[in-house]
């Protein structure tokens, strides 16, 4: 899709969250041929900033930074109706009929739980980061951001290896785990 609009006055940046930090997820944006700029959101500041809890989001930004349309859950360049709003916006700047998907309510207490996590994990306490994500994930269930970092720990070949685990992800979430 970037190479198409080549000539068009645009970036496109992909932000992984991943409290792990850059090595994880570097090796599928690899694997992907990325030809556009990816980083890590390591802290989860994006999640704090917007109030999102699952990924994958989209959120169009114009010249003068004005946020135009936010999807946040679902955002899939694969799906025609995701490429259609894209395009018209990058062709013309319309976003209209689209609908965005505001802010969600994340508990606070959440956010300080990851933080205390992600200290922990980045002291060498695993396990301690585990029991502060899964307080945060008793907290707030359907908070798929704070589930990935206690998976991705806990699994780690269900989230680095040749492909990522859906399947699994699903079954958790559907099992209230």
């Amino acid at each position: 899709m970037v190479e198409q609009y080549a000539g068009c006055d645009f970036e496109l940046l992909a932000v992984a969250v991943d409290a792990q930090g850059t090595d994880k997820p570097r090796p599928f944006m690899e694997q992907a041929g990325a030809t556009f700029t990816c980083v890590v959101d390591a802290e989860n500041l994006l999640s704090k900033t917007f109030g999102f809890k699952a990924v994958p989001n989209g959120i169009l930004v114009d010249e003068n930074g004005i946020v135009v349309h936010q999807k946040f859950g679902g955002f899939d360049i694969r799906k025609s109706e995701t490429r259609e709003l894209v395009d018209a916006w990058l062709t013309s700047g319309a976003t209209a009929g689209a609908e965005s998907t505001g802010r969600a309510e994340v508990d606070p207490r959440v956010h300080v739980l990851f933080d205390e996590g992600l200290a922990l994990l980045r002291s060498g306490d695993t396990d301690g980061a585990r029991a502060k994500w899964r307080e945060a994930s008793v907290i707030d269930p359907d908070n798929y951001v704070v589930h990935k970092q206690l998976w991705s720990i806990e699994n780690p070949e269900r989230f680095y290896g040749e492909k990522v685990d859906m399947d699994w992800q699903k079954q958790q979430l559907a099992q209230g785990l």
